[in-house]
C-alpha cells in the first residue's frame, strides 16, 4: 500500500503537471498561429488600401483633377486588386464622377448623394474608412473600404471608394494550420464568419455570434490585441481548444480551433504510461508484502499474542520463534521480561494484601477522627451557646436600664458587644450546620411545597434589612403552579442564604430581584440578581468553598466567616440539585439553584 499510494501520488502529480504544461504550450502555439493570422489579414487589407492610395497618386490628378483621364487608373487598380469588384470616385461634394465594375457594364444614370454618408467624411477628414461586412446574392462577404483624393498633402479633392470581395481572405486562412486537426476562421461583430477553411459554412451563413469564444473575442479589450485561450465548444457543438484575438481597425476577430482529443492526446499518453508504471510496481510490491508477512508480520503477530496472554495474567506463557534474526532475540528478551514479571508479580501480591491491610487500619483511623472532631465541634457549639447567651441577656439588660443609667459611650460599648455576640452565635450556628451535614446527621423530610409562596414568605422577612438600604426588593415571575420536591426548612434556610447576601452585597438604592420558573429540563429553577459588584470568573468556584470570603482592595472586610454559600450548596446538592453563578465585575451577579419536581406517581409507588 505504501508503494502502490507513493506511485499513485506520483503518477497524479505527474498528470496534473503535465496537463497545465500541455495546456499552456498548446495556448502559446495557437496564440503565435494566431498573431501570424492576424498580420497575414491585416497584410490582406492593407494592401488593398495600399493599391487604391497609389492610385490617388496619378499625376492626372495633380494636373486636371478627377477629369475622365483618371479613368486609366482606376482600371488599372482593378487589374492589380483582384478582390476589388467595383470602385467609385466621388468629388468633394459627394458627386459620383468615375464609376467602374468589373461585372456591370451600365449604372444608372440618377446620382445619388453621398456627401453625409459615414465612409465619404471619414475619408474626407483624411482618414481610411473600413466598413462593416456585407453578403451579396446572401453568400459573398463585401466589405467597402474608403480613402481620400488627395491633389496634395492636406487637399482633399475627393473620396475614392472600393467594394471588396473578401472570398479572397478565404486563401489566407486555408494556409494557417494549427497542430493535425487545427484551423483558423474570421468572424465579425455581427456573428457573420467572413472566412473558414470550409467555405460552405461562409456561403451558408453560419452564424456565430451564440459562440462563447466569439462573446469572449469582442468583449476583449481592442486597445490590446493579446490572444487569449479557452475552452468551448465549436459550431458542431464539439469541444474545442479555442484561441481568438481582435483585429481593431476592421472590427474583427480571428479565432484558431483545435480539437481536444488532439490537445490531449499527450495527456491520454502520460496516464497510459503512469498506469502501466504503477500496475508494475504494485505487482512488485505485493511479491514484497508477501514475503514481509512471512519473514516480519507473522513473528510479529506471535509477540502481538504473548503480549496480550501476558496482559491477561497468564505470566507462564512462552514465545518459541527460530527466525534467526532481531526478532528471535526480541522474542528472547519477551521471554526473560515474562520471567522477571512472573517473580515480580508474586512479590507484588504480597507488598498489595500488606499495604490494603494498612490502608484499611488508616481508613478507620480516619473515620474515627471525624466522627471525633464532628462530636468536638458539636460540643464546642453547645459549650459555647451558653456563655453567649449570657453575654447576650446581660447586654440587653445593662441597654435596658436595669443597672442604672448609662453613658452614650458606654451605649455604644454594649450595642457593640451584643453585635458581637449575634455575630459569634451566627458563626457558631453555621459551623455547628455544617459539621452535622458533613457527618450525615441531616435528614431531609421532603414534600410538596410551592415555591412561590416561600419566595414570598423569606423576602417578606428579609424587607425590613433591604429597605434600611434603600434597596428593592421585588419578586416576578413567581408561578404558582410551579411545585418543588424538597424539605421546605432547607429550602428557606437556602433561600434566607442567597437573598440575605444579595442585599448585604448589594450598594444603596440597588436592586435585588428573585424569581422562579422552570428549567428546560422541567425542574424548578429559583434566580436571585442583584446589581452588587459583581464576581470575578476566578472567584465563581471558590466562592462555594468553606470560609472563603471575596476581599477587594479599599473594601470593608465582609461580615461572617463565608459559610453560607457552602451550607446551601450542601442543602441543595442533597435534594439533587444544582447551585451555580453568573456574574460580571461591575454589573452585579445572578445565583441559580434548581430543586426536583415532585415525583410522578408510580415513582412515588416504586419509592
Amino acid at each position: 500500500m505504501l508503494i502502490g499510494g507513493g506511485m499513485i501520488a506520483s503518477g497524479l502529480l505527474e498528470i496534473y503537471f503535465h496537463y497545465h504544461e500541455i495546456q499552456e504550450r498548446i495556448a502559446i502555439e495557437q496564440r503565435e498561429v494566431a498573431n501570424a493570422a492576424i498580420l497575414r489579414i491585416g497584410q490582406f487589407i492593407i494592401d488593398i488600401e495600399s493599391k487604391m492610395k497609389a492610385a490617388t497618386l496619378s499625376r492626372n490628378i495633380a494636373d486636371k483633377g478627377l477629369s475622365p483621364e483618371y479613368r486609366f487608373e482606376l482600371k488599372k487598380l482593378l487589374s492589380v486588386a483582384p478582390a476589388i469588384t467595383e470602385v467609385v470616385a466621388f468629388d468633394s461634394e459627394g458627386v459620383e464622377r468615375l464609376h467602374l465594375s468589373r461585372f456591370k457594364t451600365t449604372f444608372s444614370d440618377a446620382k445619388q448623394d453621398y456627401s453625409k454618408s459615414a465612409n465619404f467624411l471619414q475619408a474626407k477628414q483624411g482618414a481610411s474608412y473600413f466598413g462593416p461586412v456585407y453578403f451579396v446574392r446572401g453568400s459573398e462577404p463585401y466589405m467597402t473600404i474608403a480613402v481620400p483624393i488627395e491633389k496634395f498633402a492636406g487637399n482633399v479633392i475627393g473620396v475614392l471608394q472600393a467594394e471588396v470581395n473578401l472570398r479572397y481572405i478565404w486563401e489566407v486562412i486555408l494556409d494557417i494550420k494549427a497542430g493535425k486537426a487545427g484551423y483558423a476562421y474570421i468572424v465579425s461583430r455581427s456573428g457573420d464568419i467572413i472566412a473558414h477553411p470550409d467555405i460552405s459554412v461562409v456561403l451558408q451563413r453560419r452564424a456565430a455570434a451564440q459562440l462563447n469564444q466569439v462573446k469572449a473575442a469582442f468583449e476583449a479589450d481592442p486597445v490590446v490585441p493579446e490572444p487569449k485561450t479557452m475552452v468551448a465548444p465549436n459550431l458542431q457543438g464539439k469541444k474545442v481548444l479555442s484561441s481568438y484575438v481582435r483585429i481593431p481597425n476592421v472590427d474583427w476577430a480571428v479565432l484558431i480551433e483545435r480539437p481536444l482529443e488532439e490537445v490531449y492526446e499527450p495527456l491520454y499518453e502520460s496516464v497510459v504510461r503512469t498506469s502501466t508504471l504503477f500496475l508494475i510496481g504494485f505487482g512488485i510490491a505485493l511479491v514484497a508484502s508477501i514475503w514481509l508477512a512471512r519473514r516480519v508480520v507473522i513473528p510479529l503477530q506471535m509477540l502481538r499474542y504473548g503480549a496480550e496472554r501476558i496482559g491477561q495474567g497468564d505470566l507462564n506463557f512462552r514465545l518459541q520463534i527460530n527466525t534467526g534474526d532481531e526478532i528471535e532475540n526480541v522474542a528472547e528478551e519477551f521471554n526473560r521480561m515474562a520471567s522477571a514479571l512472573h517473580g515480580a508479580y508474586t512479590g507484588l501480591e504480597e507488598k498489595v494484601n500488606e499495604r490494603t491491610r494498612d490502608l484499611m487500619i488508616a481508613n478507620e483511623k480516619l473515620k474515627e477522627l471525624d466522627k471525633m472532631k464532628s462530636d468536638f465541634v458539636s460540643n464546642v457549639s453547645h459549650e459555647l451557646r451558653t456563655p453567649l447567651t449570657a453575654i447576650e441577656g446581660l447586654a440587653d439588660n445593662m441597654l435596658d436600664g436595669i443597672t442604672g443609667q448609662l453613658n452614650p459611650e458606654q451605649v455604644g460599648y454594649l450595642v457593640d458587644i451584643r453585635a458581637s455576640a449575634e455575630r459569634l452565635a451566627r458563626l457558631i450556628a453555621d459551623v455547628l450546620d455544617v459539621s452535622v451535614i458533613e457527618a450525615g446527621g441531616v435528614e431531609l423530610k421532603p414534600g410538596n411545597l410551592s415555591l412561590a409562596a416561600v419566595i414570598h414568605e423569606v423576602t417578606n422577612g428579609l424587607r425590613t434589612v433591604a429597605e434600611e438600604k434603600l434597596i428593592d426588593l421585588e419578586v416576578t415571575s413567581t408561578d404558582a403552579k410551579v411545585i418543588a420536591w424538597g424539605d421546605r426548612d432547607k429550602i428557606v434556610q437556602v433561600l434566607t442564604n442567597l437573598i440575605g447576601n444579595a442585599i448585604k452585597f448589594t450598594p444603596l438604592r440597588g436592586k435585588v430581584n428573585v424569581a422562579v420558573q422552570r428549567n428546560g429540563d422541567g425542574w424548578p429553577q429559583v434566580s436571585i440578581a442583584d446589581t452588587g459588584p459583581g464576581v470575578s470568573s476566578e472567584e465563581k468556584d471558590k466562592i462555594f468553598d468553606e470560609f472563603y470570603q471575596i476581599t477587594r482592595p479599599g473594601e470593608k472586610k465582609s461580615r461572617g466567616v463565608g459559610l453560607g454559600l457552602p451550607i446551601s450548596k450542601k442543602l441543595v446538592e442533597m435534594h439533587g440539585g444544582k447551585i451555580w453563578v453568573e456574574s460580571e465585575m461591575g454589573k452585579g451577579s445572578i445565583f441559580y439553584f434548581t430543586v426536583p419536581s415532585p415525583p410522578r406517581i408510580m415513582d412515588s409507588l416504586n419509592y
